[in-house]
């Protein structure tokens, strides 16, 4: 003991200040320090055998990126106890097997089969999982149509890990949405935007299960909007869906897609993919629509949309040209369906729709999305423009569900028909014989296209065999010679209107004539 540690240890102990365990303890610590003992941990660690020498980076640098870190994670964090994971179990339903009986066995192999009566397809069990988004503080969850679609029995899981049987309240399979309520109150709901603002390259999470891996997040961008969806077909489907590059896999489904504010912009319903992994192409239901749809989902179990009964397109600069209209803004009507509300008010083809119900039509998405949300039975104000002219009709909505306005299926046409080449098509009058081979209602006439030329005008414009062009520049055609008097009649460089029958009904389409 150092003669430091001796003086301290002495005047302690004199004073009375140190006693039994207390005076060994001390003796002990002093001794330690000094090295004449070695006591249990007081041996130097080990050095570091990992070492980095790299200079930091300075904070200027790197600010953008601690910065875009910081927010992704708040608004990870604000949505997170919104989400949650959804569990199905349920059986398929057997698909075009029909019962089998001896009868349908050959003979020589009937030896084979014990037959206990017809045999008939078993339904298989199947297990699914996806999300949903919380939309009221009392159970209230939205998800995908085809996430509980054919599900008996379903299991919602929130952020905190409790679990709660579900039940579906209703599902919508045109827009592949559904809402499920579990028995709670006091949940944390998310707050949806306007998904009319989105715009592309905006900064988006994708936040779902893929995969069975619960509460993911992944980053990306707005790719597009106004996308048609590519894997279902409905009154719901054709556009104004949001295209993201953020990881959406298999589970994301009925998951949130938010923006910057950390509000919902849409749901995510599917994505394109070669592999059946991501591949930077998913899809997303607007936030209006889920709004509108889910609503009616939780107040009447089903949805009610509103039927004009007219098939429109864009309105594109060859179209605007043609109609000498001043702009490509509204929705162009192709075809107004035999005993539709449009047609009791008065609607025609080549009628450019502009405005419904005091709102705005820019284009044939607009327009449809606001006649689904008009309640059947509503009345409407249609603002059209024709031959130049403003015009406005009234109409009583009709309701979509009972509406009918499918039309024949194309088949292919006969041969033996005259060329025109400044169409790149093969045409010919549509005979009793060929209106009987495609199909068509007696209210379609005009020219059969035989075949078109690869390249030419006809095929560019997506003019195919089986397709009947009924106008030209709103002339009804039903020789060759009007056509071609038509197209003569045309001055060069101006494109032509065709009204043309298809497969999926009459559609007005812009073409050039080869000079």
């Amino acid at each position: 003991m150092n003669s430091n540690a001796r003086s301290v240890f002495q005047s302690m102990a004199k004073h009375g200040k140190l006693t039994g365990a207390g005076v060994i303890a001390l003796a002990a610590t002093l001794m330690a320090s000094t090295g004449m003992i070695k006591l249990p941990g007081t041996a130097k660690a080990a050095a570091d055998p990992m070492v980095s020498n790299l200079p930091p980076l300075p904070s200027h640098e790197v600010a953008p990126l601690v910065s875009l870190s910081e927010a992704t994670e708040a608004i990870a964090q604000r949505m997170m106890p919104a989400v949650v994971n959804i569990r199905v179990a349920g059986e398929t339903k057997p698909r075009g097997v029909s019962e089998m009986g001896p009868e349908q066995i050959p003979g020589p192999f009937r030896q084979f089969f014990q037959f206990q009566g017809p045999m008939r397809p078993q339904p298989q069990p199947f297990e699914a999982l996806g999300t949903g988004v919380i939309v009221s503080p009392d159970g209230y969850i939205v998800t995908n149509n085809h996430v509980v679609n054919g599900a008996k029995h379903v299991w919602v899981t929130l952020h905190d890990q409790r679990r709660f049987d579900a039940k579906v309240v209703g599902r919508d399979k045109a827009s592949d949405l559904a809402v499920v309520k579990i028995d709670a109150t006091g949940l944390r709901s998310a707050a949806f935007g306007d998904s009319r603002q989105v715009k592309p390259g905006e900064a988006v999470l994708a936040i779902g299960d893929p995969l069975g891996m619960d509460f993911s997040v992944t980053r990306g961008i707005v790719s597009a909007v106004n996308r048609s969806r590519v894997l279902s077909d409905g009154p719901d489907s054709r556009g104004s869906y949001i295209q993201t590059d953020a990881a959406i896999n298999h589970g994301n489904s009925g998951g949130p897609l938010v923006d910057a504010w950390g509000d919902v912009i849409g749901i995510n319903t599917e994505m394109l993919s070669t592999s059946g992994a991501s591949e930077g192409i998913g899809f997303a239901i607007p936030s209006n629509l889920v709004k509108t749809v889910a609503a009616q989902l939780i107040e009447h179990g089903k949805v009610n949309r509103g039927y004009l009964g007219i098939d429109v397109t864009d309105v594109t600069p060859g179209i605007a040209s043609s109609l000498n209209e001043a702009d490509t803004r509204g929705a162009l009507v192709n075809q107004v369906n035999a005993g539709s509300p449009a047609e009791a008010a008065g609607l025609k083809p080549y009628d450019v729709v502009t405005g419904f119900n005091g709102h705005k039509v820019e284009n044939g998405t607009d327009l449809q999305n606001l006649t689904g949300d008009a309640a059947p039975g509503s009345v409407a104000k249609v603002a059209v423009m024709r031959d130049g002219k403003p015009m406005t009709f009234t109409v009583t909505m009709g309701n979509y569900d009972n509406a009918n306005s499918g039309s024949g299926a194309a088949a292919p046409a006969s041969a033996g028909a005259n060329h025109t080449p400044k169409l790149g098509a093969t045409v010919e009058p549509l005979t009793p014989s060929l209106r009987g081979q495609l199909q068509l209602p007696d209210s379609v006439n005009g020219l059969v296209v035989d075949s078109v030329t690869p390249g030419g005008p006809a095929m560019l414009a997506g003019i195919g065999r089986g397709d009947v062009i009924e106008q030209i520049n709103q002339h009804p055609v039903r020789t060759v010679q009007s056509l071609q008097h038509q197209l003569q009649a045309t001055a060069p460089g101006k494109d032509v209107l065709l009204l043309v029958h298809n497969s999926s009904g009459n559609i007005i389409v812009p073409v050039q004539p080869q000079q």
